[in-house]
């Protein structure tokens, strides 16, 4: 990879050095560039040539100075390498001495004190191969490679070479090697076209100070940005004011009469402030087309007033052209734009050279750390001596091998060590090897982060006592390695110990060869399992260790989950600041947080509420606090790191079984039920009754009904002044929304919502928590679900009411449709298909962008008996199942689980925690993978 990676930064040097010539050359032009359809046919008459350099640049093998040269001998490379020792560390130049010829350049790389490696950067010309001279290192003895000459342009390859002052001409090779002419020709200054830059647009980049804001839509182009060869716009200045916005840039065709024809259009955000620079564009401007901008409306762009200078023109057109659109031509009030634009193949080649990096960093590298040629003679290390090598990782990897010359049976330690700039050391990770007699080559597999050192501690390796011919620093400690260690720089003694540390790529071949490759199983084996101790480190560093760890069963606490969860699997149970976090069961190639989300996306966008219509079930039975009930799970889970937001709530009512204390609200003074809502039964708080919870929400809000002889509802924190007052008198309108109502609050306290001045029916109730600054926008849920109900319990009035409430942030309803066990005891299948259809039409009128459905799962034979003509689950199940395909609806598949063996039942029918959490993960995986 130092030879890819090298190779390409020899273009990147060629093509920033052509850079200033091409700006240079485009200065002089720029006044007078395209302004009339001579221009225009002039420009055109180039176009060939400029073809002909690009092919030159793009198949040519390069440009050479004589035919002779490029036909001949340059060096290839090179053979039999000697490493020698004793050198200077680095990369150097390499220097060519004696051979006939001249021209070779290359570096060199020296590791360990050793030659390791040799890149040859340009080839030259030799008739005699040439000698390499590695005296650039100081110190390095014994070293030598012998050149591999080799022919610069092979037959049937092209190569440019100058035929006459400024012209290049394009020439083939045949069998001889004799150089045939083709013909093609080119300009030097073209080819500098093709691999440089160059700067567009004579106006100084201000901004407000001294600029006048651009009002109209126009187009303004700089003539100067017409090329007779194709170019990328890989930066744009522009003069914007103090907030940010967005520009319209617009490629267009000069055409022969000088009219302009739409080539393409694209809109870029822009940062605010005047030369604010958009960099790391790459937008094709072809050869004969200018370039112009056009204000959108969002931010404010500037032009100059008064002539421009330097006697330069603009163009403009009143719109986006379309085709032969005629411009107009002026030489005042410049807009403030300044694009750079480079060549076709300068483009191409510093693509190229991020591509290489990218590389470089994915397919990884080999280092080897310490001294060359092990020996098992000297002088045994005393016993808990330590060494830390000086040298670190390069990059995020493995040491794959550990080399270590021993006399006789015994063991080591192996730690990966973070040097803390002081002569003191922490230890991050520590591994036991056993050594037996002889050069031990130990095979590895154990994390080493870029920038970590490799060390071995333990004694029983040997030394050369005052022997270090290669000069190789190391840290050394008479004494165990440990967190805040002190440690002493040294190169007096040699030790006969080597580390192999590989990234990336070849890292993952090199384990799996060796059979010794991390599988990821054990990574978390010493994370508490009963989630007291805090196992945050331990899951990044496994994280760092394996694309896929491995969650054994148990629950962990954790303060975040690293890389949102990518790679994580198994039965564990994740809890981030205590709340649920879900893993796959199976390895997975993305975590469930950002698929779950991502299918989520367009609801979270609109401000949708996911609305879950359930029974019992789905109301709370019988998890064992609202947290661990599974809806809430789902909200926790795609909220992590956003806010602790509680689903809406419905069920206020004070007259069940289920009463809102479940989920942390009480209530105080005389209330009754009503019958209104997406349940059919409300919560009415007389004049000076009230609801009251705790908790730290940024918002609660109600939905009431408006009615005449209604009081008002007052919103309280910690027993202060009503910080808002809603008044519920009025004509009778349903499922009013209080809000949005913002607490002002930060923290946790208590909210009371009191009733005075009369009574006041509240359907529902939201409470969204405080929202992390520049977090992620959060999912919004709804619970409306009851004991006992069916699919019919959900008339028209009762959707109706849910549709209006999940509308309360401006979106829309996402029903998920949690029913079937009570149309099961007894209902025939025919009637539940109808009462399906029924709450689909409604759903599907109100413009529900997606219905999800939960079919039933199977209750335990004790249930047999609440059955009416014996057990009719199966057949409701069908019934179920096929309306759902019928209609297209997303199936989440838990009837397809045994809760019942699995233990996930409290008491055959409701499920208990373990159950909650079970289904919570089915659901989420299921949207995650096929929503």
């Amino acid at each position: 990879m130092v030879t890819l990676r090298d190779e390409t930064q020899v273009l990147k040097h060629a093509t920033e050095a052509s850079a200033g010539q091409a700006a240079a050359s485009a200065s002089t032009s720029a006044a007078y560039a395209g302004q009339t359809a001579a221009d225009v046919a002039s420009t055109a008459a180039n176009l060939a040539g400029a073809q002909a350099a690009r092919d030159a640049s793009l198949y040519g093998k390069g440009i050479f100075p004589t035919i002779v040269a490029a036909i001949g001998f340059g060096v290839a490379g090179f053979s039999a390498l000697v490493g020698g020792g004793g050198g200077t560390n680095g990369t150097f130049d390499l220097a060519f001495t004696g051979g006939a010829g001249s021209g070779a350049a290359g570096r060199f790389v020296v590791a360990g004190g050793a030659l390791t490696m040799i890149l040859i950067t340009a080839p030259g010309s030799y008739t005699v191969a040439p000698s390499f001279s590695f005296a650039a290192s100081a110190g390095l003895a014994g070293a030598s490679a012998a050149a591999v000459l080799g022919r610069n342009v092979e037959v049937g390859e092209y190569f440019w070479t100058e035929i006459s002052d400024g012209i290049l001409g394009m020439y083939t090779v045949a069998v001889g090697p004799v150089a045939v002419e083709t013909g093609v020709r080119t300009s030097a200054a073209e080819v500098v076209g093709l691999i440089g830059s160059r700067t567009v647009g004579p106006v100084l980049i201000t901004g407000s100070v001294g600029g006048t804001a651009v009002t109209n839509t126009s187009a303004y182009y700089w003539p100067g940005s017409l090329s007779a060869v194709d170019e990328f716009l890989s930066s744009l200045e522009l003069g914007f004011g103090a907030g940010a916005g967005t520009i319209h840039i617009v490629i267009a065709q000069v055409e022969g009469d000088g009219t302009l024809t739409l080539v393409s259009q694209q809109t870029i955000p822009v940062v605010a402030g005047p030369s604010s620079v958009n960099s790391g564009l790459s937008i094709l401007k072809p050869a004969g087309s200018v370039m112009g901008l056009q204000r959108t409306g969002a931010g404010t762009w500037y032009y100059t007033a008064g002539s421009i200078q330097n006697g330069e023109s603009k163009w403009f057109t009143a719109t986006v052209p379309t085709s032969h659109t005629a411009k107009t031509v002026d030489f005042v009030n410049g807009p403030q734009w300044k694009a750079t634009f480079t060549g076709e193949v300068g483009t191409k080649a510093r693509a190229a050279y991020d591509t290489a990096n990218d590389l470089a960093d994915i397919v990884g590298t080999e280092q080897l750390v310490g001294w060359p040629n092990l020996v098992n003679t000297g002088t045994n290390t005393p016993a808990n001596y330590s060494v830390v090598m000086q040298t670190p990782a390069p990059a995020d990897g493995y040491i794959t091998e550990i080399d270590v010359g021993a006399s006789g049976a015994g063991t080591a330690n192996i730690h990966v060590i973070q040097y803390n700039g002081d002569l003191t050391v922490n230890v991050i990770s520590t591994h036991q090897i056993t050594l037996a007699n002889g050069v031990n080559e130990i095979p590895l597999s154990i994390p080493i982060a870029a920038g970590q050192y490799p060390a071995i501690s333990g004694g029983g390796y040997k030394f050369q006592n005052s022997v270090n011919p290669q000069g190789i620093p190391a840290w050394i400690r008479s004494g165990a390695l440990s967190n805040g260690a002190v440690v002493a720089s040294s190169t007096l003694h040699r030790y006969e110990v080597a580390f192999t540390i590989k990234t990336g790529l070849i890292a993952d071949a090199a384990r799996a060869l060796t059979g010794t490759q991390n599988t990821g199983m054990n990574l978390l084996a010493d994370a508490d399992s009963i989630g007291v101790v805090d196992a945050t480190a331990i899951f990044a560093s496994a994280a760092a260790a394996h694309p896929n760890p491995y969650v054994p069963p148990g629950s962990f606490a954790l303060t975040a989950m690293p890389k949102s969860g990518d790679g994580f699997w198994g039965p564990g149970k994740p809890f981030v600041g205590g709340r649920r976090f879900f893993v796959p069961a199976r390895p997975s190639l993305f975590n469930l947080y950002d698929g779950f989300r991502a299918k989520m996306a367009e609801h979270i966008a609109n401000n949708d509420v996911l609305c879950l219509i359930a029974d019992s079930i789905g109301h709370w039975a019988l998890a064992s606090n609202g947290p661990a009930h599974w809806f809430n799970r789902v909200t926790q889970f795609a909220n992590t790191g956003i806010a602790d937001d509680e689903p809406g709530m419905t069920a206020l009512r004070p007259s069940s079984t289920y009463t809102p204390a479940f989920y942390g609200v009480a209530t105080s003074g005389t209330v009754s039920t009503g019958t209104r809502g997406p349940l059919g039964e409300s919560i009415i708080l007389a004049d000076g009754a009230s609801l009251a919870f705790t908790g730290a929400y940024e918002q609660v809000d109600v939905h009431y009904t408006r009615d005449a002889g209604q009081g008002s509802l007052a919103f309280a924190f910690d027993g202060g002044a009503a910080y808002k007052t809603v008044n519920a008198a009025g004509a009778l309108a349903l499922d009013q929304y209080s809000g949005p109502s913002m607490t002002g609050q930060a923290a946790s306290g208590n909210y009371t919502l009191t009733a005075v001045g009369g009574p006041v029916e509240i359907t529902g109730l939201i409470r969204l928590g405080i929202k992390v600054p520049g977090s992620r926008p959060r999912l919004r849920s709804l619970r409306a679900a009851h004991g006992s109900y069916t699919f019919a319990s959900f008339n028209m009035a009762r959707l109706t009411s849910a549709i209006v409430q999940a509308s309360y942030a401006g979106g829309k309803i996402v029903p998920i449709l949690a029913l079937g066990i009570n149309d099961s005891f007894g209902t025939a299948p025919a009637t539940i298909s109808t009462n399906i259809t029924a709450v689909l039409n409604t759903l599907e009128a109100a413009a529900a962008p997606r219905i999800l459905a939960m079919p039933p799962a199977r209750p335990s034979s004790a249930w047999d008996g609440s059955y009416t003509g014996g057990r009719t689950y199966d057949a409701a199940l069908g019934a179920i199942r096929q309306t759902y395909r019928s209609r297209n609806v997303l199936t989440i598949p838990i009837d397809g689980f045994d809760y019942i063996d699995a233990g996930a039942y409290q008491e055959g029918l409701h499920f208990n925690d373990v159950g909650h959490d079970s289904n919570a993960l089915r659901f989420i995986e299921y949207v995650a993978e096929r929503g």
